[in-house]
């Protein structure tokens, strides 16, 4: 297998890609886009300082498919349907949630969240 390589991620990206790798650890993916974004806020809230803001909704929504695009995450369709009728996807990691957080902690704005989630 190849290195994952993230150097034209943006930091949304990063993010978005954190929290699915934190969520599929604990076995809780394929995850819906909202929740990555508490994920991504619960480990955000955790780092002293501002190195990272806070994502929004329309943020992580990019990234995951902008991710999903890559290549890097796959976007799976769920069973229910969105208040206007449409699918709401899933997101699943396309590498080993390891070679992910090895990927994310090369980011030095990173690496304390990569390194906390892997624990």
């Amino acid at each position: 297998m190849t290195e994952l390589d993230l150097s034209e991620a943006t930091l949304a990206e990063r993010m978005a890609l954190l929290g699915v790798a934190d969520l599929a650890l604990a076995g809780a993916t394929p995850a819906h886009s909202g929740d990555v974004r508490r994920t991504c806020i619960e480990h955000v809230a955790a780092l002293e300082g501002d190195v990272v803001g806070r994502p929004s909704e329309a943020d992580v929504m990019r990234a995951l498919n902008r991710l999903a695009a890559a290549g890097v995450v796959e976007e799976v369709p769920a069973g229910d349907a969105s208040p206007v009728g449409k699918g709401r996807p899933e997101y699943d990691l396309r590498d080993a949630p390891e070679s992910v957080l090895s990927a994310l902690a090369e980011d030095d704005r990173l690496a304390p969240l990569a390194e906390r989630v892997e624990g």
